[in-house]
């Protein structure tokens, strides 16, 4: 298995806590080793491309079975939130700039996703620490009567 298979299966690892906690005890390893033998395989067949598409179902199926499973956990749906409203207004505010220069030197797919992917990463990480942060606090109300 070439280094971007195992970075994959590796990420993948990492995604899987946003299911929920029993069904990633019970599943997890049968989750992970089908995911490694999808893209292993997909490797096979078409490369990247290949690749891209077990990703697009991996991450249809956390937005499908593991979000709304973890909607009660302020720590995953926080985040998740983040990401996808940061990730949006950055691949609009992307598509604007292009449309709206007259002389656009397009940018290559992996350094646009890159522009997309890290600030929304980012907020995201900031919206987990929040969450985090003030879960383990109990907030007092400031009353200005």
């Amino acid at each position: 298995m070439n280094a971007l298979l195992v970075r994959s299966v590796w990420l993948y690892e990492r995604l899987l806590r946003l299911y929920p906690r029993d069904l990633r005890r019970e599943f997890g390893s049968e989750m992970i080793l089908a995911f490694a033998d999808d893209l292993e395989a997909a490797w096979g067949d078409a490369r990247i491309a290949g690749m891209a598409q077990i990703w697009w179902y991996a991450f249809r199926e956390m937005l499908t079975v593991a979000l709304p499973g973890q909607q009660s956990n302020p720590s995953i749906i926080v985040p998740a939130w983040s990401f996808a409203v940061t990730a949006l207004t950055q691949c609009a505010e992307l598509w604007i700039g292009m449309h709206q220069a007259q002389r656009v030197e397009y940018l290559s797919l992996f350094n646009s996703i890159l522009l997309v992917v890290m600030p929304s990463l980012l907020n995201a990480c900031v919206a987990l620490i929040v969450t985090r942060f003030y879960a383990s606090r109990s907030i007092t109300v400031l009353r200005l009567d």
